[in-house]
This record gives structure tokens, sequence and C-alpha cells, in this order.
């Protein structure tokens, strides 16, 4: 499931320097993993994965 975003293609489940991003097994757990001083990372769902943080 690809959400909206502003720009780009489909959310990956690599960050730009080809690290894997980190995976959480609930929406809740990933929202807890959110530093306090974060502006704009939310989580989203991945098929394989489960969710992962990204920018909106």
């Amino acid at each position: 499931m690809a959400s909206e975003r502003k720009s780009g293609g489909p959310r990956s489940c690599f960050n730009r320097t080809g690290a894997p991003k980190a995976a959480f097994a609930t929406k809740k757990l990933a929202e807890r993993a959110i530093p306090r001083t974060s502006k704009g990372l939310a989580p989203y769902p991945c098929p394989l994965h489960g969710w992962h943080l990204g920018h909106r």
C-alpha cells in the first residue's frame, strides 16, 4: 500500500545510503520510536516488514 506523497515514487525499505530502515511490528511501536524533537516523522505501512518511519 503506497501512501500519498508530495513528490517522488513509492516508499522504500532502505535509506539513501542503502542501509535497511528500522522496521516495527506495529504502528504503536513505530510511533513510540519517534523522538520528541522530530518534525514530520510518521510511521507508514510496509507489506514486507510491518511499519517504517519516514518524513511526510
